[in-house]
């Protein structure tokens, strides 16, 4: 009952925001607002059906930044870095809402080599400011799907699991834009970063359910 009650508003928030909240040059007020109804309405939906708890209160606070990293993307060319830090900020709390622990050590490990590779390839195509901001983000992602992985394999349950997934979507999302914006672009990149980025969110708030 309560992931119809997350389903159905979310899929129409998400024609609304596909119908009219498009970008444009230059941005309209109302269309960033409804960029953001997506997320919003998971907020809402994690916070009323888990009535405030830590885990909650930390997923919706970690969407609430994710909303104000996606505003920050219609203004790119002014707040490019303030979204990278937006989004940075709400994956360091996904990963802290999916358990702080030293465990799994090899997984951190390959986390780590992967973070050294992405770290390698995208170094060029970054300059000037950027570069360390892009490059703890990067860490930030990465840090968030080792932590979801690990609580996947230490409960196997169905909230680990839709955290798991989410996390690793939403780390997709991030390897499509990076690879358009540092490397060279990808067909339908718009397309496929939104649709990995939503669909992360929500197997992420499917997890407080």
């Amino acid at each position: 009952m309560e992931l119809k009650q997350m389903l159905l508003p979310f899929v129409l928030a998400l024609l609304i925001r596909y119908e009219y909240g498009l970008p444009q040059h230059p941005p309209d007020h109302m269309k960033a607002l409804l960029r953001c109804l997506p997320v919003i309405v998971l907020i809402t939906r994690i916070l009323e059906s888990q009535n405030g708890n830590d885990f909650s209160l930390r997923l919706g606070a970690g969407m609430g930044f994710a909303a104000a990293g996606d505003l920050c993307q219609l203004y790119k060319d002014e707040h490019f870095t303030h979204g990278v830090i937006c989004f940075g900020i709400a994956y360091c709390l996904y990963t802290v809402a999916f358990g702080l622990k030293v465990d799994h050590t090899c997984l951190a490990a390959l986390i780590g080599l992967m973070a050294a590779t992405g770290c390698y390839v995208i170094n060029p195509g970054i300059h000037g400011v950027t570069q360390p901001v892009a490059l703890a983000y990067l860490l930030m992602v990465l840090l968030m799907v080792w932590r979801a992985v690990a609580w996947w394999k230490n409960s196997r349950h169905r909230n680990s699991s839709c955290a798991m997934y989410g996390a690793i979507i939403l780390a997709m999302s991030n390897i499509i834009l990076s690879t358009h914006i540092f490397q060279f672009p990808v067909p339908h990149s718009p397309l496929l970063v939104t649709s990995f980025y939503y669909t992360g969110q929500l197997l992420i708030a499917m997890s407080a359910l």
